[in-house]
């Protein structure tokens, strides 16, 4: 019995009749499976292609697993943890590895002071002030005796060429990112019930005392003034015969120059904060994570180092 197709055929054919492929139709589809089958992937690649895959992914694998290890072995001692590791750059014991570049950096600076390559010593100096920049931006941690010695590093480096105003600028400006860094490690201070919202600055008179009381709180907080805008403005003269002082406050946010007005038990708290070489009368004042823009002359190598030597007092007529 023969079959009867019930619709069209695949190839668009009379239902019941059927489709001989010609010899030409037949020699070009020969032709097309031929090149088909040319085109496979030989035997031997088929065979080494996984493998090298395989070689290439363990070999990833490895590589990151080292590198996980090293980052948690590593990580301790970035963030403050003693590295008993013996060092010739006279950095203090327990000293990380960051710290014992930094402190690499200033041997350099030394070394190329006593050659006379000041140049180089300035390129020392800024490649280790580049280090507790970064430090103070990853929020590392350092001990008391690091500061302390950075600062005496520092000083070593100044000394070898005493009058040279371009050095000592460079000196100054790592005491200044010490100054940051130490105030970054101060502890939080949290908004009080006496909280005053700033929105423009405001003017300090001549023979005038801004306490709790006048200011009608014990926080001002000028964090939505413009990050470079003054907080507080004494009058032009910015001295000492102004008889201007500032008492008992913490201060949050903005801007503040600090010549010219004498300050009592105030803290800073995010403040840029910025000192132009004129009088100066600071009694038990902090800064928590504050900024600071300081003249680089000796002044401001003054304030710096009493800042990253975390001294709460010092006065410069």
């Amino acid at each position: 019995m023969g079959l009867e197709f019930l619709g069209p055929s695949p190839l668009g054919s009379p239902v019941g009749s059927t489709h001989t492929p010609s010899r030409g139709s037949r020699h070009r589809s020969g032709g097309r499976s031929r090149r088909r089958s040319g085109a496979r992937i030989p035997v031997y690649a088929r065979i080494a292609i996984p493998i090298l895959l395989l070689a290439l992914f363990g070999r990833l694998a490895w590589q990151g697993m080292r590198t996980v290890l090293h980052r948690t072995s590593s990580a301790p001692a970035a963030y403050g943890d003693s590295d008993t590791q013996p060092n010739s750059t006279g950095a203090p014991p327990g000293t990380v590895p960051w710290q014992r570049d930094f402190m690499d950096s200033l041997a350099s600076g030394v070394r190329d002071g006593k050659a006379g390559d000041l140049s180089a010593a300035e390129i020392d100096v800024d490649r280790a002030e580049s280090f507790v920049t970064a430090a103070r931006l990853e929020a590392r941690d350092a001990r008391p005796e690091f500061f302390t010695s950075s600062l005496g590093a520092l000083d070593t480096v100044a000394q070898q060429a005493p009058q040279n105003h371009r050095l000592f600028d460079h000196v100054t400006l790592a005491r200044v990112s010490l100054a940051a860094f130490r105030s970054s490690l101060e502890p939080s201070v949290a908004p009080d019930a006496g909280r005053i919202v700033l929105g423009a600055p405001r003017e300090l008179l001549a023979n005038s005392v801004l306490n709790p009381a006048s200011a009608g709180g014990r926080y001002l907080d000028a964090t939505l003034m413009p990050d470079m805008a003054e907080i507080l403005l004494p009058p032009s003269t910015r001295s000492f015969a102004d008889n201007t002082s500032v008492e008992h406050l913490t201060i949050a946010g903005a801007a503040q120059t600090l010549d010219g007005i004498r300050w009592r038990n105030v803290t800073f708290v995010g403040t840029r904060l910025r000192y132009e070489s004129g009088e100066l009368d600071l009694q038990n004042v902090h800064f928590v994570r504050c900024r600071f823009g300081f003249s680089s002359d000796d002044r401001g190598a003054r304030l710096a180092t009493a800042i990253a030597l975390s001294q709460t007092s010092i006065g410069i007529q």
